[in-house]
């Protein structure tokens, strides 16, 4: 069952670096982005904003969490969840620094697609867009919470991954990301929970595996 798991991890986990090349190798992006932008409308206003709230990480809502739940019923592997929850933070800040990718709005007319602007500041994180905060914060939580108590129920395990998928959604239906930053964003999160979490620290952690 866990090779199992591990192997449908691997293949979802592969599927979308693949779709992610095939974006990038077909300069299809700014039209996806657009295409997928236009569907804003399914949903409604107030739902695109509360995942918006929910994952950002500027509120520290999803760490929250994720320390409390740790605490609560994975204390083993508390130090792991505070190592990840850093280094997310670190890669995130870094990779946008380096890139700094703009984001639609500047590249674009904002008057062409759909533009929620409600929590951020658009000056201060015009060259921000790569990788998606948002989208990585849920990943990393997601994964996180996958990994550790979802391990053998598949069903679960979907449902955190419609977590990311919805957030990566909501990013680009409000106007805030390319497709490719929020795909990469979703893989970069999980590799990060991947590692972190395969880190030994101390008796306890050594007894084990996830």
């Amino acid at each position: 069952m866990r090779f199992l798991s591990k192997f449908h991890s691997t293949l979802i986990f592969t599927l979308f670096l693949i779709l992610a090349l095939g974006i990038y190798q077909s300069n299809t992006n700014h039209n996806l982005f657009l295409t997928i932008n236009s569907f804003h409308t399914l949903l409604p206003v107030k739902f695109w904003e509360l995942i918006n709230l929910i994952s950002y990480r500027k509120y520290l809502i999803l760490q929250a969490l994720l320390l409390v739940i740790t605490f609560l019923w994975k204390r083993d592997k508390l130090l792991n969840i505070i190592i990840l929850i850093m280094a997310y933070f670190i890669v995130f800040a870094a990779l946008k620094t380096f890139f700094g990718e703009a984001r639609p709005y500047i590249v674009l007319d904002p008057n062409s697609f759909y533009w929620l602007n409600m929590y951020e500041d658009a000056t201060k994180n015009a060259h921000q867009s790569f990788p998606s905060g948002h989208v990585g914060n849920m990943a990393v939580f997601a994964f996180a919470i996958s990994s550790m108590f979802f391990d053998k129920t598949k069903l679960l395990q979907f449902l955190m991954l419609l977590f990311v998928l919805i957030t990566g959604l909501s990013r680009i239906c409000t106007g805030w990301h390319w497709p490719l930053d929020v795909i990469a964003s979703g893989l970069i999160g999980y590799l990060l929970v991947k590692i972190c979490l395969s880190i030994r620290l101390g008796r306890a952690n050594s007894k084990n595996k996830y």
